[in-house]
This record gives C-alpha cells, sequence and structure tokens, in this order.
C-alpha cells in the first residue's frame, strides 16, 4: 500500500496537480483514509528531507501561474478604472464647453444686435447728415466735411 501511495503522490505532483488525502484516494481508486493517511504523512515528510529537483519545479511553475493570474486580474482592474476615470472626466469635461458654448452662443447674439442698433443708428445720422448737406461751415470758415 505505501508503495501505491507513493506513486499516486507522485503521479499527482508531476500532473502539477498538489496531492491530498481526497487526491491520493481518488487516485488510488479507493481506500480507507486511516489506512492512506500515514503513508501520504511519510510521503509528505520524506519530501521535505528529500525533495525532488522535477516537484520544486512543478511547484515554481504552478506558482509562477497563479502570480501571473493574480497579475493580470490587477492589471486588468487598473485599466477598467483607468477607462472609467477617463470616460467620466471626458463626460464633464464635454458638459463644461457645452455651457461655455452656450455663454458665448448668447453673447454673440447680444454682440448682434448691438451691431444691428448700431448700424440703424448709422443709418438715421447718415440720413440726417445727407438732409443738412455734406458740408458745414466751420468758426474759421474751413468746411467741414463727413464721409459715411
Amino acid at each position: 500500500m505505501k508503495e501505491r501511495v507513493f506513486t499516486a503522490c507522485n503521479q499527482l505532483t508531476k500532473q502539477g496537480v498538489k496531492p491530498t488525502l481526497v487526491r491520493v484516494r481518488n487516485e488510488l481508486g479507493g481506500g480507507s483514509f486511516s489506512t492512506i493517511s500515514p503513508f501520504f504523512r511519510q510521503w509528505k515528510e520524506d519530501r521535505m528531507t528529500h525533495p525532488d529537483p522535477d516537484s520544486n519545479v512543478i511547484d515554481l511553475l504552478n506558482e509562477i501561474a497563479t502570480i501571473n493570474q493574480k497579475t493580470t486580474l490587477l492589471i486588468c482592474k487598473a485599466l477598467n478604472n483607468h477607462y472609467h476615470n477617463a470616460k467620466k472626466n471626458q463626460g464633464e469635461a464635454q458638459a463644461t464647453l457645452q455651457m461655455k458654448i452656450a455663454k458665448a452662443e448668447v453673447i454673440i447674439n447680444q454682440l448682434r444686435m448691438e451691431l444691428e442698433y448700431v448700424y440703424r443708428e448709422k443709418a438715421v445720422l447718415e440720413k440726417m447728415v445727407s438732409k443738412r448737406g455734406k458740408s458745414c461751415a466751420g468758426k474759421n470758415g474751413y468746411a467741414l466735411s463727413i464721409n459715411g
């Protein structure tokens, strides 16, 4: 039984699976925990005192794979947060620009109305001047000319 338990543990390790009592029993196709447990414990102790270089490599590979998975998850979360923050900031900037555009349009309309008023006033003044004549005599006898 000892050889079967050791073989099952070694096979699981080579597959990159950490041996446990349940996994060893499944690998054996059955058996009682009380029978398997002492041999399993002995296998673990032997492994601690005489580690298998291949199992260390497999352990390292599994640990690297786990670290890579965690790193990938953290990077994805960071990218997702960055995306949502950028999208929020873009929305706020767009709203601010829309408000500034609306204010600018109001000011432009006011300036257009003032310009129309100035043009109307100019037209009225030009009519008044044309009625009085194109020139007026000044105090010193010089003629003043008003050009539109």
